[in-house]
């Protein structure tokens, strides 16, 4: 017969395998976007030309893969969280999860605008042209950028309030929350 401190000693529920790779694969899409965008400014005009064109090309990819497991999660409900959540802890993770669903919907979306009006067509790996979304128009370029740099900011922001989280209810609470986006 189980008792409580053996409920502790079950494995918490996981996140489906689609999720958890687009959960990867979003994430770590993220964390070279934020990298090429903050590390690429210094070096020569062609290298830093050819960083941007892989971030605007891996921006396009994030909105995809976001349209993609905003789909998957309509129709595959996440695990609960674990049992031993304070209460506080559950309405703030619902909305650092709704920010994170909205920055990855603004701010590539933002990105291609900015790209649109600017009329500098998107390249996508040398695949195809991404088509424009948005007329020319320097003043909506010029606002888009300021918005894109601020909305990435924020980005950056919530990616390390989240793995910062993750580390700490994994090694401080020790709840083992990082077996639920395991993808092996």
């Amino acid at each position: 017969m189980a008792t409580l401190a053996d409920a502790g000693s079950t494995a918490d529920p996981r996140y489906t395998k689609v999720a958890i790779w687009l959960h990867w694969l979003i994430g770590l899409s993220v964390i070279v976007n934020i990298g090429l965008a903050m590390l690429t400014e210094g070096l020569p005009r062609e290298a830093h030309r050819e960083a941007m064109n892989v971030h605007k090309a891996l921006g396009i990819t994030i909105l995809v893969l976001t349209a993609l497991r905003i789909l998957w999660r309509l129709g595959h409900k996440p695990p609960p969280l674990p049992a031993g959540t304070p209460a506080w802890q559950r309405p703030v993770s619902k909305i650092l999860h709704f920010l994170f669903y909205l920055l990855l919907i603004l701010l590539p979306l933002s990105g291609w605008v900015w790209m649109s009006a600017a009329d500098r067509p998107i390249d996508f790996f040398g695949l195809f042209t991404v088509p424009s979304i948005a007329a020319p128009s320097k003043a909506l370029a010029d606002t888009l950028h300021e918005r894109h740099e601020l909305l990435g900011i924020t980005m950056l922001v919530l990616v390390v309030i989240h793995i910062l989280a993750v580390l700490k209810h994994q090694y401080v609470d020790r709840t083992r929350l990082m077996g639920r986006m395991n993808p092996f």
